[in-house]
């Protein structure tokens, strides 16, 4: 299928942009400040908010950095002297380097928040994997761009005293998402977070830079602030001073823009604040809400298709920002006199406690399924995960403690980091540890029948350190574990018994036939190998029949051949030069040679031998029809000089019912013959000559 030209277009764009995108100076945070990396002088942010709305079919939510459209749009932020956008969300799954690299070209860095539909909630505060998977996802996804200025963790989740418990798992993501970065990239990537300087709760930005853990501490703090009007300007930058003036990380405006009555341009006349004395030596700049135009009209343009018109507000903060004449601070002549307060202070207006929540992470979460018994069942929707575990938790800490955690007294569940699935598969253990059968029942759950923490020493420490109720505090954090999720049975009715997956009944069934098969035919083998010595009855018996078949098939082929045989050279018309048959009738009856001793083979050694040559046949049966003959003229005496019917003496004892007869002893020499028809009826029923076929043809 041909490209379409703008498909192709695309593809252009997006090489040419990776190829001749322009490295900018990494920005880099000492004390208060940001500063360039490299020549060292000072960053104040000039930024805007560059979210496109969500959308209006299906109400999704729009990843900017994802689509060309950013092309477009960079030369209006350029107009602006625009150095910083904030993107609300962004798909880990796409490719960001067309977007990323034009920004890098135009000097603009970017910050992006990470929580979108996953987040931690301010009312049921929760850290646990499923954030963290998330989370680091959207961080791998730009980590990479030397223009990623930095990551907000949350904005505005603590607001009143009410929900001031869920800061401690605020400052656990922060500490954990710090140490993801740390350990995969080699450059300090900034993680911070958003406050409303509305609700004037300073506390929380105390909070999140107190302790002696610093790894836990935010790299910077975002004011979302649309009070700063005309007329309260001043009184408005008096309290951010007073506030933030030793704040030990930098501070900025992370959302601004007041407008003075409603549905009036924004005259953005904090701007000049912002970047002027004294302001400039405690806030770095500031973040424009917004870029484009939304339901509440504090866009900068409209967006008709691919056509862009700014808006009065456009023209408002352009003349602003243009006029701007920041006093930076070069780093060399910077020193840090903020600093980290030691201790968290707590008490009624804030009750976040200063221990925080575990550590994720995922390898203690395996171990804990792996020794679990009744898990949840794979492949339940998030849906009906979310309210069994409801269910049966619910949303404190009463019913299982070891998967909730407590912000305000600093008690956490040693198994609260674990995703959703797995900490309803401990629920279930839990619920049904003393019935399995129920566990069986269950619609939501499955039997787990692979137990592999035994044999793992980590997972043994850790589920020690844990305890049977799985309250205690884990200190070991394993790094991999020797193994992964448990199986599981499927569900059914009726008491559970253990189940094999298809491919092992597979397994098991083939590698049972085979063997068996070999067993038996090894037994054969070793039977009749050893038959040829001590008579085995079973070879015998099979070389016997072989043997009486193959002389049955050669009877009728001489039956065939005496019919249709036209040598004058052979009595009565048989080949081989043989004699004649005895039928079992009189009809067709022949009269036998006179008696000659020529009718017995001579008794001599050699015969002697040939009798005990048939242990040499061998054991797999004659390989042909003559093969059988061969082998028998081969042992007669070499004296032996007229061809005529021989004595086939039977391999196994002879049956009365067999349809093989052995001759009757032959008359004596001095006995008169008798050719009556009566005599030789008497020989009929028991004879039968097998033919040899002469030496001599």
């Amino acid at each position: 299928m041909p490209l379409r030209a703008g498909t192709l277009l695309a593809w252009v764009v997006i090489l040419c942009a990776a190829l001749i995108a322009t490295d900018v100076d990494p920005v880099v945070i000492k004390g208060s400040h940001f500063f360039y990396r490299t020549n060292g002088s000072e960053f104040f942010i000039r930024g805007v908010t560059y979210q496109q709305p969500s959308n209006s079919s299906n109400n999704t939510q729009v990843d900017p950095l994802a689509n060309l459209d950013c092309m477009r749009d960079i030369v209006f932020l350029s107009q602006l002297n625009t150095n910083v956008i904030r993107v609300s969300y962004i798909d880990p799954t796409q490719d960001h380097t067309a977007c990323m690299s034009a920004l890098q070209n135009a000097g603009i860095y970017v910050f992006v928040d990470l929580p979108t539909n996953r987040t931690i909630n301010s009312t049921n505060p929760q850290w646990n994997l499923d954030i963290y998977n998330s989370w680091t996802q959207k961080i791998d996804a730009v980590a990479g761009f030397n223009n990623l200025l930095g990551f907000f963790v949350g904005n505005n989740i603590v607001t009143n005293s009410g929900n001031s418990p869920a800061a401690a798992f605020v400052k656990a993501a922060v500490r954990d998402l710090k140490s993801h970065i740390n350990s995969k990239y080699n450059r300090d990537i900034p993680v911070g977070y958003e406050v409303n300087a509305a609700a004037n709760y300073d506390i929380m930005s105390s909070y999140m830079t107190c302790g002696s853990n610093a790894s836990a501490a935010i790299d910077f703090l975002g004011i979302s602030n649309f009070n700063l009007c005309s007329n309260n300007t001043s009184q408005g930058f008096d309290l951010i001073s007073a506030e933030y003036g030793n704040y030990p990380v930098p501070v900025f405006f992370a959302d601004y823009g007041c407008r003075d009555s409603p549905g009036s341009a924004r005259m953005f006349a904090e701007v000049q604040n912002i970047y002027g004395n004294p302001m400039t030596n405690i806030i770095s700049g500031g973040i424009v809400f917004e870029y484009f135009q939304d339901d509440e009209l504090n866009g900068l343009v409209s967006i008709s298709g691919t056509h862009v018109s700014p808006l009065a507000d456009f023209t408002s903060y352009s003349s602003q920002i243009a006029k701007i004449t920041p006093s930076p601070t070069l780093v060399s002549n910077y020193v840090v006199s903020n600093t980290f307060t030691p201790s968290c202070s707590t008490g009624a207006a804030f009750s976040a406690s200063p221990t925080l929540p575990p550590v994720v992470n995922k390898n203690i979460c395996a171990c804990m399924v792996g020794s679990l018994d009744c898990i949840a069942k794979p492949g339940l929707e998030a849906a009906a995960v979310e309210l069994r575990y409801r269910s049966i938790c619910g949303s404190t800490s009463e019913n299982c403690p070891a998967l909730h955690g407590n912000g305000s007294n600093g008690t956490y569940g040693a198994f609260s980091i674990c995703t959703i699935n797995d900490r309803l598969s401990w629920a279930l253990n839990q619920l049904y540890q003393y019935s399995t059968a129920d566990c069986y029942s269950d619609a939501d759950a499955a039997i787990a029948h692979t137990n592999y923490y035994s044999s793992d020493g980590n997972c043994a420490e850790v589920l020690y350190e844990a305890g049977p109720s799985g309250t205690g505090t884990i200190t070991t954090f394993p790094t991999s574990t020797g193994s992964s999720y448990p199986e599981y049975t499927n569900i059914g009715a009726g008491v559970p018994s253990p189940v094999l997956s298809n491919g092992a009944i597979a397994g098991i069934v083939v590698g049972s036939i085979v063997i068996i098969t070999a067993f038996v035919l090894g037994c054969v083998r070793i039977c009749c190998w050893r038959g040829k010595r001590r008579g085995c009855a079973c070879c015998t018996r099979r070389r016997g029949i072989k043997f009486q078949k193959d002389a049955t098939k050669n009877e009728n082929q001489y039956h065939t051949d005496s019919r249709h045989s036209k040598s004058p050279d052979q009595p009565g018309g048989l080949r081989w030069g043989g004699s004649s048959i005895v039928s079992d009738d009189s009809r067709g009856m022949v009269e036998l040679q006179p008696w000659d001793e020529r009718y017995l083979p001579p008794r001599s050694n050699n015969e002697s031998q040939s009798t005990g040559s048939r242990s040499e046949i061998p054991a797999h049966g004659l390989a042909s029809e003559g093969s059988a003959y061969v082998s028998h003229q081969r042992h007669h005496s070499s004296t032996s000089q007229h061809p005529g019917p021989e004595l086939v003496n039977p391999l196994a004892a002879p049956s009365p019912m067999d349809s093989v007869k052995e001759l009757p002893a032959f008359r004596a020499h001095d006995q008169p013959e008798d050719k009556s028809l009566g005599s030789m009826k008497l020989l009929s029923p028991v004879v039968k000559v097998l033919l040899v076929p002469n030496a001599d043809n």
